[in-house]
C-alpha cells in the first residue's frame, strides 16, 4: 500500500473509481482529444499555413503532449485528417465545434 493512500482516499472518497472505470473513461478521452488535435493540426497547417514542425511544436503547448504522441495520433487518425481537408471547415465552424480554442 501507497503511503498516505488511506489518508486521501478518505478525503476524496468519491474521487477513487475503480480501475476498470478509470481505464474506460481514459480511452474517451483519448478519442475526443485525438479527434480535436486533427482539427487543430488542419488548422494551424492549412489556414494558418504555419509549417508542419512549427504547428506540431504549437499543438504540444496545447494538449501537453509530445510532439511523437501528435505525430502518431495523427497517423492513426488518417482518414480523419482527409476528410476534414476534403470538407476543409471553416473558422467558424471550428469555433462552434471547439470554443475552447481560439480559432483568429
Amino acid at each position: 500500500m501507497i503511503r498516505g493512500s488511506q489518508t486521501i482516499t478518505q478525503i476524496f472518497p468519491t474521487a477513487i473509481k475503480s480501475e476498470s472505470s478509470r481505464k474506460s473513461n481514459k480511452g474517451i478521452y483519448t478519442q475526443d482529444r485525438d479527434i480535436c488535435m486533427c482539427y487543430r493540426y488542419y488548422y494551424h497547417y492549412e489556414i494558418l499555413r504555419v509549417r508542419m514542425d512549427d504547428a506540431v511544436a504549437t499543438m504540444e503547448k496545447e494538449f501537453f503532449v509530445s510532439a511523437s504522441t501528435i505525430m502518431t495520433r495523427l497517423v492513426d487518425y488518417a482518414d480523419l485528417l482527409k476528410d476534414i481537408v476534403y470538407n476543409k471547415p471553416s473558422k467558424k465552424e471550428l469555433r462552434e465545434k471547439y470554443p475552447q480554442f481560439v480559432w483568429n
